[in-house]
């Protein structure tokens, strides 16, 4: 199929194009194969929420890299407009997360006391910013950091600007095999025929690990299913993303807003159940009352791939030489596909990110234990 290519990325989600997009701008060949669409999978269903502070990390350093890729966000996505001529819908109003009583707001206040992030919004602030909010609140954390998007379009962004810059993209193109030789990678084969390069990197869904079966690698992923509901209303509700406890509702253009969204570990079912669309807008509308009146547009479901310890895979196979992961990112992968693409992209070129240690992320960190038949 063609010349060499220095590298074929197997995914064309968020991650697939960043990463497609960081290495055609160093000069690399690269192609994106994608087995359906563009952003097909988990990244066109989720909310685009680049939440580095609202969200808990279990991790120290996977709040580093949140950061870090957050704040790497808007001067990329006004590259890529000019590139593209893709609008990604930046938004910069920055989130809020309410209390819903006093106890909430001492326990929101005390994060703030202990070196957390944000300023206190008290309840006249609060409803003087956001009047839709329903009345009763104890007040909000606000953030002005946090940032969202719309990840379809920003995906397409990234994939299409690689193009411009000489990366190929291959759609409604499987990966079937990857091949090997003398622990070497050799290349691709796909539905259209064989890709040698030198480089692979594996940034698809949950069920990338069928990839390396054959090669006696693993790489434990598990879907969680999330649902999340989009309504329109006939005037604006909500100007910042709010960010509760137990649902967030983003406000995206033309006076719509997404709410989600529900986990389902382990279920890779498709469509979204009544139940969860019946929840979603119920505890919406406990925030904003006026949810009620708005329009239904549409409700969908994707599958957000989790490794066992919740942790994203990052950096090259040690058995194999050439052979990467990208992948497992769980619920952050829009979020932390910026950080994802540099590091993939300076350990491809030999070189070390600064500030960041690979080592909780290494993509062979569980190859051990399976061969000891102690993880299932």
């Amino acid at each position: 199929m063609g010349s060499q290519r220095e590298v074929v990325i197997i995914g064309g989600g968020i991650i697939g194009s960043f990463l497609g997009y960081q290495l055609t701008k160093r000069g690399r060949k690269v192609t994106i194969v994608e087995q359906t669409d563009l952003a097909s999978g988990a990244s066109g269903a989720a909310a685009g929420m680049l939440a580095a502070d609202c969200e808990h990390f279990d991790h120290p350093e996977l709040q580093t890299m949140a950061r870090m890729s957050r704040d790497a966000f808007p001067a990329i996505i006004r590259e890529l407009r000019q590139t593209s001529g893709i609008d990604a819908g930046l938004n910069e109003q920055g989130f809020l997360t309410p209390a819903r009583d006093n106890r909430e707001a001492e326990e929101l206040q005390a994060r703030i006391l202990a070196g957390g992030t944000g300023e206190w919004w008290t309840p006249e602030r609060l409803s003087t910013s956001e009047p839709a909010l329903r009345h009763g609140l104890a007040g909000a954390i606000y953030r002005s950091e946090e940032i969202q998007v719309i990840p379809s379009k920003l995906t397409q962004a990234l994939a299409y600007s690689a193009q411009a810059k000489g990366a190929v993209l291959l759609h409604q193109t499987e990966a079937t095999s990857i091949q090997v030789q003398e622990n070497q990678v050799q290349g691709v084969v796909t539905s259209r025929g064989f890709l040698p390069c030198d480089q692979i990197v594996l940034a698809g869904g949950w069920r990338m690990e069928q990839l390396l079966q054959p090669l006696g690698i693993s790489l434990p992923l598990e879907p969680v299913k999330g649902e999340i509901v989009e309504v329109r209303s006939d005037t604006p509700l909500l100007r910042t993303t709010l960010y509760a406890k137990s649902i967030y509702i983003v406000p995206k253009p033309g006076n719509k807003l997404w709410i989600g969204a529900t986990s389902f570990p382990g279920d890779s079912s498709n469509g979204v159940a009544a139940g969860s669309v019946t929840r979603l807008l119920s505890e919406a509308a406990e925030m904003i009352p006026e949810i009620s009146n708005a329009h239904f547009v549409r409700a969908w479901s994707g599958h957000r791939p989790k490794s066992p310890d919740g942790l994203p895979y990052l950096g090259e196979f040690s058995d194999v030489r050439g052979l990467y992961a990208a992948a497992g990112h769980y619920r952050n992968g829009i979020l932390l596909s910026a950080i994802t693409a540099r590091i993939l992209s300076d350990e491809m070129d030999g070189i070390v990110t600064p500030g960041i240690n690979l080592a909780p992320f290494r993509p062979d960190r569980f190859q051990n234990q399976l061969e000891g038949g102690l993880l299932r």
